[in-house]
């Protein structure tokens, strides 16, 4: 009997270890291929033994192996994540606009001045005058005993106030201002001379010393007493038209007939509208004076018609500045019918200078809406004030001589004289 069990048993162990082998394989199986896909049927294949205790071990390590596999979920966003880089693009967007203001400050810089008329031939034969560049202070010019204070710029200091050599003339004045020189030497009566010279004019209520802001009503001459006196005012004085050269060198000359052995040059400032705290400084440089050319008693050529300029790009200085120029336009071509009114005869030189630069006065492109009520009033006083006086315009352009006092020349229809 006991010999029996002891076979019995013995069986059994053969019949469960054979189990187990087989058992063994197809889970070994079930994992190599669990990898490339998850296999669900298979796992309960391999449960469906009908022994109870190996099969719970066997799917318990087995499952991990195919659920660890597949969740490589997880590694997909770092590869999404660059894509969503693509945001900076609209940072660089919004950077655009930036390079194209620049430019418009580069048009706020301050305007260039307005280039001066090419100056009249200079005088024929040797310089008349001594010290013509003020190299050597004020040797030989006089002023008045008051009222004119007299200084120099150098190159050292202030080229850009220096037209050649070391020094100019400085004027600086809150009225009217002259210096003169008289010379006798070479002087013959019945000779016409020419007398010129370089004026610059800073006026600013600033300190920028390349560029006149808000300038006051500044304007030079040059004069020739025929007679040797140095009186601005005597009928024996003839002088050039008031010029308003602001931050550019200007040549300005006049051409007289001595009526003595002895004449006298003048260098002469005046100035309206001043404020206190403003700078006003004229300089004078490279005086002349020799015998008037030839070529100054020949019928010159007409000149070209002035025109509108083209509009330019709009600043407040700039804009500023072309106001303040046609509002002395203005004040002066008035101040020249006025003199016409109460019996003084005026040339017509004088006359169309102020209409010309009304023509030439800037215009403007882009200017700013908070600007541009006060732009438009500009433009609308120069067009005013140029289709009022054209009738008077016409009358020189047809003469050519002087605006004669009539009773008629008030009214749009001066009579001219040659």
């Amino acid at each position: 009997m006991k010999k029996r069990i002891y076979l019995l048993t013995a069986c059994c162990v053969l019949f469960l270890v054979s189990c187990r082998e087989e058992a063994g394989g197809d889970l070994a199986d079930v994992a190599r291929t669990a990898v490339p896909t998850p296999a669900a049927t298979n796992t309960a294949t391999a449960t469906a033994t009908p022994t109870n205790t190996a099969t719970p071990t066997e799917t318990a390590t087995a499952p991990p192996t195919e659920t660890n596999t597949p969740t490589p979920e997880p590694s997909e966003p770092p590869t999404e994540t660059p894509t969503n880089t693509s945001v900076p693009p609209t940072a660089t967007n919004t950077a655009v606009p930036l390079p194209t203001e620049p430019p418009a400050t580069t048009t706020t810089a301050p305007p260039a001045p307005v280039s001066a008329p090419p100056p009249a031939p200079a005088p024929a034969g040797p310089n008349m005058l001594s010290n013509p560049g003020f190299e050597f202070g004020a040797d030989l010019w006089e002023r008045p005993g008051s009222g004119t204070s007299l200084s120099f710029h150098t190159a050292d200091s202030q080229p850009q106030f220096v037209h050649s050599g070391q020094r100019s003339l400085l004027l600086i004045t809150f009225s009217n201002a002259r210096v003169w020189q008289q010379v006798s030497t070479g002087i013959i009566t019945g000779t016409t001379y020419r007398a010129g010279g370089w004026l610059k004019i800073w006026s600013s209520n600033q300190e920028d010393r390349l560029v006149s802001v808000n300038p006051a009503d500044y304007v030079g001459r040059i004069c020739i007493n025929t007679n040797g006196d140095d009186d601005p005012n005597l009928p024996t004085t003839i002088c050039s038209n008031w010029v308003r050269p602001l931050d550019v060198w200007q040549f300005i000359s006049v051409d007289a007939t001595a009526t003595n052995d002895r004449i006298t040059v003048i260098l002469q400032v005046g100035i309206s509208n001043s404020q206190s705290g403003m700078h006003n400084e004229a300089m004078w440089d490279d005086i002349t004076l020799g015998t008037a050319p030839s070529a100054a008693t020949a019928t010159p050529a007409p000149a070209a018609e002035p025109v509108r300029p083209n509009p330019i790009a709009f600043s407040p200085t700039a804009l500023r500045d072309s106001m303040n120029s046609v509002r002395s336009i203005i004040e002066q071509a008035g101040g020249l019918l006025d003199r016409l009114v109460n019996g003084e005869n005026q040339t017509c030189t004088e006359y169309q200078g102020y209409y010309d630069d009304a023509i030439r006065s800037a215009t403007y492109s882009g200017v700013a809406d908070d600007w541009a009520g006060i732009y438009n009033d500009y433009i609308f006083a120069v067009e005013n004030f140029l289709a009022s006086n054209e009738s008077i315009n016409s009358l020189c352009d047809g003469g050519g001589g002087g605006l004669v006092n009539s009773t008629t020349a008030w009214h749009g229809k001066a009579s001219t004289t040659v």
